[in-house]
């Protein structure tokens, strides 16, 4: 699909998204740049709110749209091995929160995703506490953070979750689908990082804009996501508008913080790029996220920093896309 076509279907799209966005703050620049704005970040404990959460936001006050995100098996990996992604996307205008679901007390393993009960939607114990979170979260935030800034009184900054993205490492994606497949009007899009579920077998009939990223390692021994229940997975099941890229000589492990991936690579839990530059991988997970994300939740189109595939700052297997709603 050349660029005047892309325009032309994805016009009337792109229309109500600016029409929705007005109001928050947009970025202006390179998403493949590092971000203009200073990003500071606190812990709420699960104490206090249903899950683990920490917040990432802009220092600079104004209204930000949200990302939701949980790491990988159905969340049991900290967000904080997420640091440094969510800290880049978050420097573009976003109020970037990661969720931890850690119910169980180490050294108790995490859970086998292939046996969590399915075809509970979200009666699932995992869905119903990211979406008891999420409530939590829209209720509470705005005032957390105010005190995180000692703004009690206006203007102070505040997450816009009617402009909220849903975004998801590996097994995170599972309890996720099963959210999205029940409450298809949550959020605005889907940002799928090496999606993974056995359980995601029902084919959205909503539409939801979803990026989709895969890794070449990822299915390779030792792997961690299975074949057909990845990323290819995910957007056969999806429905337009969605764009999934597979990118050569990358793992799943890449996703994650320096020490973290270290862990991962040396332990070999994923097949990992022993060479792996995590600073420029990071770099293009940044792009492509505050790409996708500024045209989905700011209403500025950005697209074009990611279909432009030889622009993109690592080699691709694969590149589709379906904007044709």
């Amino acid at each position: 699909m050349d660029r005047l076509t892309w325009v032309v279907l994805f016009a009337p799209f792109m229309t109500k998204l600016w029409v929705t966005a007005k109001g928050i703050y947009v970025d202006n620049g390179n998403p493949f740049d590092k971000g203009t704005l200073e990003v500071l970040n606190f812990t709420i404990s699960q104490h206090e709110a249903p899950l683990l959460t920490k917040v990432y936001y802009p220092q600079k006050i104004d209204t930000y749209a949200v990302l939701f995100f949980t790491g990988g098996l159905l969340g049991w990996i900290p967000a904080e091995s997420y640091d440094d992604v969510l800290i880049r996307v978050a420097s573009h205008g976003f109020v970037a929160i990661g969720v931890n679901y850690l119910p169980y007390h180490i050294p108790t393993p995490p859970p086998d995703v292939r046996h969590r009960p399915h075809g509970e939607g979200v009666q699932s114990h995992e869905s119903k506490k990211y979406l008891e979170e999420l409530q939590w979260l829209t209720k509470h935030l705005e005032g957390r953070i105010a005190q995180q800034t000692n703004r009690t009184t206006l203007p102070r900054l505040v997450p816009a979750f009617d402009h909220l993205a849903v975004s998801c490492h590996s097994a995170g994606c599972d309890p996720f689908a099963d959210i999205i497949l029940q409450n298809h009007t949550l959020a605005k899009a889907a940002l799928l990082l090496e999606p993974f579920s056995f359980n995601f077998k029902t084919p959205l009939t909503f539409n939801m804009p979803a990026l989709i990223l895969g890794t070449e390692f990822s299915t390779e021994h030792p792997r961690c996501i299975w074949p057909n229940e990845g990323y290819d997975h995910f957007y056969d099941l999806w429905k337009c508008p969605k764009i999934v890229m597979n990118v050569k000589g990358h793992g799943h492990c890449e996703m994650l913080d320096a020490w973290m991936y270290s862990v991962c690579a040396k332990l070999q839990f994923c097949k990992a790029n022993a060479d792996a530059d995590l600073n420029k991988y990071h770099s293009f997970v940044q792009g492509i996220s505050a790409a996708f994300l500024t045209t989905t939740l700011q209403g500025r189109d950005k697209l074009q920093y990611i279909t432009n595939t030889t622009a993109l700052p690592v080699e691709l297997l694969e590149f589709k896309k379906d904007l044709d709603c």
